[in-house]
């Protein structure tokens, strides 16, 4: 069990890939040289990287534009990539949305786009693709999740409870596909450098974070695909964070809570 060796027919669909630890996580397989399928919304950003990786790396790479939080458009993307001939071998889910402040502030249709983007998708992708890797005895997949699932998060509290469902679900996957040969690893990060804080509305808080919690896109992505590899259930990039982690899965909830409303307050 582990990452899959790069076969002609093969590839991996990597989801939120125009940017951040999507287009990362994308880069990283095709430097060991996996074919892929760029899949998200932004067109022009998914030729971009698909240029960059066929110039870098020689590999196939397709670009499939897609809305996940469209139940059609992902319906779509899948009979594109069985369209081109290529079987899924990894599944990389590293599309996300965020959302911050009170719950009530926002528009309840963006609070469900989220949840859509977030979990619905991956679910989806997931029941789609998995059991031809079942089948085959081979096949891996990542999930790009968050420290915010350890538990509740107000003024994050619709996003936390998306990664809490991803985590939860990517960690029973892995024991339940470890005996048919396909491993599945879940990257838990603290804060990352990437465009998701700006379109979080996160810029005040990530300026107060200390250094030493804040990953990159491209940590995240090497740290997650080698998980693959290693057979990993879970990866917290950064010391500091997974001391963090340790501790808020611990920590009773009427405390966390309290914790939590100053960070965001402040």
């Amino acid at each position: 069990m582990g990452l899959p060796a790069p076969r002609p027919a093969g590839t991996a669909l990597v989801t939120g890939a125009s940017s951040g630890v999507g287009g990362e996580v994308a880069r990283t397989l095709a430097a060991r040289g996996h074919n892929v399928v760029l899949l998200a919304r932004r067109t022009g950003r998914l030729n971009e990287l698909a240029a960059e990786l066929r110039g870098a790396h020689g590999v196939r790479a397709a670009v499939v534009t897609c809305d996940l939080s469209e139940r059609e458009d992902r319906a779509a993307a899948l009979a594109e990539v069985e369209r081109l001939g290529l079987e899924v071998d990894v599944l990389a889910n590293c599309a996300g949305v965020g959302m911050s402040g009170p719950f009530h502030a926002h528009p309840g249709e963006d609070a469900v786009r989220m949840v859509a983007t977030n979990f619905e998708a991956v679910v989806d992708l997931s029941s789609a693709l998995v059991p031809a890797m079942v089948q085959r005895r081979s096949g891996a997949v990542l999930f790009i999740s968050s420290l915010a699932g350890v538990g509740p998060v107000p003024g994050f509290a619709a996003y936390a409870a998306t990664k809490a469902a991803v985590t939860s679900f990517a960690e029973a996957l892995h024991a339940e596909l470890r005996p048919f040969g396909v491993a599945v690893t879940v990257v838990c990060p603290g804060p990352i450098d990437t465009e998701f804080s700006a379109v979080a509305d996160l810029g005040r808080l990530m300026r107060r974070t200390p250094a030493r919690l804040t990953a990159s896109a491209r940590e995240c992505a090497e740290s997650g695909v080698q998980g693959l590899a290693d057979g990993r259930r879970v990866i917290i990039p950064k010391t500091a964070v997974r001391a963090l982690g340790i501790v808020g899965a611990h920590v009773p909830h009427r405390l966390g809570l309290q914790i939590w409303r100053r960070v965001f307050a402040a």
